[in-house]
Formats: C-alpha cells, structure tokens, sequence
C-alpha cells in the first residue's frame, strides 16, 4: 500500500490530525476520501464514533464549501457590475436613552399629579406603609371632588388611605373563586349590546379604525393582521442638528411623506401604447413636489427596479418616461424592429410599473399629520397600515411612544410583555368607545390567559381552547369527534380538573363551594 501525498496534505490542510490523515490517504485517491460514512472512518483510522463523525462533517463541509465557492465565482463574474450598483449599506440607529423623568411623565400624563389633595394621599400612603398605585389616589381625588372637597388634613389623609387600603384586601379574589366564569360574563354580557361600526379620526376621513364587536373579535382571535391596521407615530424634541422637530408642521410633513408608501400611480399617469408596445409616464410636477421627488430620481428608480433603460423627453428634468418591455440597453432600440416586444409582456409590464413601491416604507399606505396638541404644541403622524419594525428604525421617530394597534406586529418586535399590555389597551379602548364599563382585573385575566405561554394566542380551537389538557373540555368546544378519536388512539387520560368536562360528567366542579367537602358528623345521643 502506498500513501497518496496529495490526498494527505489536503486532509491536513482541513485540520485533520496527521495520523488520521495518514490513515485515510492509505492507497486512496480524495474522491474515495470524501465518500466514506463515519463508520468505516472510524474503522479506519481505528478511533470512536464522535471523532469519526467530526471528520466526516469537515469532509463533507469542504465539499459543499467549494461548490458554493465555485458556483459564487461564476456569479460574481457574470453579474458583478450589477451587485455593486444594486448594493446598498444598512443604516443602524443608536440605542434610545431611557429617560426616566420623561417616561414618568407619559405614565402621570393623565393624572392631575399637582393637586394638593393628590399630594397629600400619597405622603399618607407612604407614611401608613400602603401600597396604592397613582392611578387609585387619583380615582380617590376625583372621588373628593365631587364631593365638594378641596383641601384635606393629614388625619383625614391617613383615613382615605386606610378606608381605601381596607376596601383593596376586601375586593381581592377569594382561593377557588371561578375568575373565568366572572370574566366570561363580564365582557360577554355588555358584548351583546355592542355594535358595528368605524371609528373616524377628527378632520380625517381617510383614517378608518374597526371599533366594537369586530375589533373585539380581532384581538381574542389574535389575528395576525387586523382589517384596519394603524399607527400614531411620535417624533423626537429635537432631530440630529438640535433644531426643533416635533412641534415644526414642515419637518413633520416631510417625515410623512417619507413614511408614505409612494407608488408610480401615485406621481404619473400611465398610458399604454398597444400599437407601439411601450409605456408612457406623464409625471406630475405637483404630486412629486409633494412627495419630495424628482423626475431624474423616479427615472433611476425605476431603471434600478426595472432592470430596463428609460427613456426621456428631457434628462436633467424629465417630464415624460417611456418603459418599451425587453430593452434592457440603449443599444437594444436598433433591434426593435426585428424583434418587438409581445402583448402579454406590455400588460405584465404595465402591471409591474403600477404595483412599483417608488418610496417609502412597505404597508404605510397613507400617513397623515395631525396636531398640534394644545398644551405641548407638537405634531404626530397618522398612518393607514402598520409597520412597527421599520418605521422604529425611521431618524427622528419617537420609538418609546410610536404605537400601532397591530398586537402581533408588537409581539414581534416588543417582546410578549408589551403585545399583553397592548391586547388590554386595546380592549379597554374598544369598549369604553363603545360605551361599556369593564373591569379592567378581566381584561388582565383575558390578556395573561392569551400571553401565558410565552406567544399570542387566540382564544379558539387555534389556541387557548384547543390546547387544554381536557379532553372533553376540547371535545365540548369544536371537531368534538377529532378530539375523542386522537384521545382513544394514544390513550389519553382525562382528570376531570375544569369546569366544562366536570359538568359533562355531572359532577360538581371544583371552583367555589366545590373546591371544599363538608361533612355533618352527628352527635351521638345519651343512652
């Protein structure tokens, strides 16, 4: 037997020890190398299984690697001009400073934190040691107020606390008291009397929001896009050269309508020459004012997104684009004639042009400014279409206040956390603009039931529901047969622990007085 030098110095240069190398180029040629499974490795160069497999995967590593790397050259050759004009360098934006007098300021902003009685509740709450939030001391100032009273001593403080501290302990959950069925009732019950309808933002008759029922509907079915999806997007106090920014109408104007997906039908009109196979693009001076553009930038854009060469009436300042399909060069006009382009590729072209996002960032369909706020003079944006991710990235945005009522879009971006505050908040709005008064401790219970498994659920046979570990209590919901049938199949055990499958079986359940036995033991009478 003789050693294959070559196969051994190509082994080696992998970083395979010099003693399996050796082994392994024993009268073998690289392609009988780099064929063989991790046993007769492992036979070979007489070792174990986990060192075998190593050698094997770095085998077949460089395999693959040098198909990549080969199939990579022949690319970069052929299209290399092309990559390096389409390349573009990914912007990333610095950490946002958490400012911690700032966010309490958007926590307090609509409390009346000022007020002297609001002050002195929460001197009393820290003085007897009570744990009440500022939401409840505002509630309790409200509550005085409407009572006539302006000024409180600090006696009658330290009584309001200690009244409003007694009436906490009081109204909290009693063990095995039946809090879904409560919360069941208390958001299906004024549920029934809610209606269809939209909501339209004051002044803006283009920004619709599904309120009631169907946007009820939406956020228990954790649907991935609800069917009118929104921002309120926030600016920054100042952008980067320290100038305002926030409360500048024409700064923020103009972030709109960088916002704003721009389409080609958004700045041209579009006519088609079926005679000639081609398109003309009549630019409007007035919209690309508007949408801050001009008729070089359109023409290199869609040149770039086209892969085609765009001709013009002018080309400093064009007026009028003409797209022909197929002409990829300037030289390709002279062949035209022999070769024209088909029908079918005109209208697929026309297509294309229509649908061309020219500006803008994707699914921001509309954004408008409104504004400003009364006490703080600023503006904020308004969008149609929802797009968390990227318009977070946007210079000058506001990400700790920019928020969209897209929940899954801030699951994925946010975190569960936040996509569990946002499914009350949201709930809460929809049914105070409907006119309904819920608890809020029900649309907690509603919101950790959907979050509690780390991802947004629905509450369905897609979620919550179909993942109990009832049988019955699945069977009793949907596909009843489905659920009993899988269950007989694997052999699956029912303990009888929820509501639903107790009462199937006609048993009480174990909530309320079920959750304890009581027993009457009888006194035994004197003889």
């Amino acid at each position: 037997m003789v050693v294959k030098s070559a196969t051994k110095k190509k082994l080696m240069d992998l970083g395979i020890a010099e003693e399996f190398a050796h082994r392994l180029a024993d009268d073998r040629k690289w392609d009988d190398v780099k064929i063989l499974a991790a046993g007769e490795i492992a036979q070979i160069c007489a070792t174990d299984s986990g060192m075998a497999q190593n050698i094997t995967e770095v085998i077949q590593g460089s395999t693959k690697a040098a198909q990549k790397e080969k199939k990579a050259e022949k690319t970069m050759i052929r299209r290399q001009r092309s990559t390096a004009s389409r390349r573009r360098t990914k912007s990333i934006l610095p950490l946002q400073a958490y400012d911690a007098e700032d966010k309490m300021v958007q926590i307090h902003r609509d409390l009346d934190i000022h007020n002297p009685m609001f002050i002195s509740l929460s001197d009393a709450a820290v003085s007897e040691n009570v744990r009440i939030s500022p939401k409840t001391i505002n509630d309790l100032v409200e509550g005085l107020l409407s009572r006539g009273k302006k000024k409180l001593t600090a006696a009658e403080a330290r009584k309001v606390v200690s009244c409003a501290a007694a009436d906490m302990t009081y109204s909290r959950v009693d063990p095995h008291e039946a809090v879904g069925i409560t919360t069941a009732q208390s958001i299906g019950e004024p549920g029934t009397q809610m209606t269809m309808r939209t909501f339209h933002y004051a002044g803006v008759a283009t920004v619709n929001v599904t309120q009631g029922l169907p946007r009820v509907i939406e956020i228990v079915d954790a649907r991935k896009v609800p069917k009118t999806p929104t921002m309120k997007v926030y600016l920054e106090e100042t952008d980067a050269k320290g100038k305002p920014l926030r409360t500048e109408e024409k700064k923020v104007q103009e972030i709109a309508a960088s916002l704003e997906t721009t389409t080609t039908r958004d700045i041209a009109s579009i006519d088609v020459d079926v005679a000639q196979r081609h398109l003309n693009l009549e630019l409007n001076r007035a919209n690309l004012r508007l949408k801050k553009m001009t008729g070089a930038e359109v023409r290199d854009k869609l040149s770039r997104a086209l892969r085609l060469y765009i001709q013009a009436d002018d080309e400093d300042r064009p007026k009028v684009l003409k797209v022909i399909p197929g002409v990829t060069k300037e030289d390709d006009l002279a062949e035209l004639a022999n070769d024209p382009p088909t029908y079918t590729a005109l209208l697929q072209l026309e297509d294309k042009v229509k649908k061309l996002r020219l500006k803008g960032l994707p699914d921001i369909v509309r954004a408008n400014v409104q504004g400003p706020n009364r006490d703080t003079g600023e503006y904020y944006i308004a969008t149609i279409g929802s797009n968390l991710a990227k318009v977070s990235e946007f210079a000058g945005v506001d990400r700790g206040r920019t928020y969209t009522n897209n929940i899954n879009e801030i699951y994925g971006y946010l975190g569960v956390e936040a996509a569990r505050q946002a499914i009350i908040n949201e709930m809460k709005d929809t049914l105070e603009g409907a006119g309904l008064d819920v608890d809020v401790r029900h649309l907690l219970t509603v919101a950790d039931v959907m979050t509690s498994e780390g991802e947004v659920r629905a509450i369905g046979r897609h979620g919550v529901s179909g993942t109990k570990h009832s049988i019955l209590a699945r069977s009793a919901f949907e596909v009843t047969v489905n659920h009993l049938l899988r269950a007989g199949v694997i052999g699956e055990r029912d303990e009888l622990r929820g509501v639903t499958e107790n009462i199937i079986v006609g048993q009480p359940v174990a909530l309320g007085t079920g959750s304890v036995e009581l027993f009457y033991i009888p006194e035994e009478a004197e003889a």
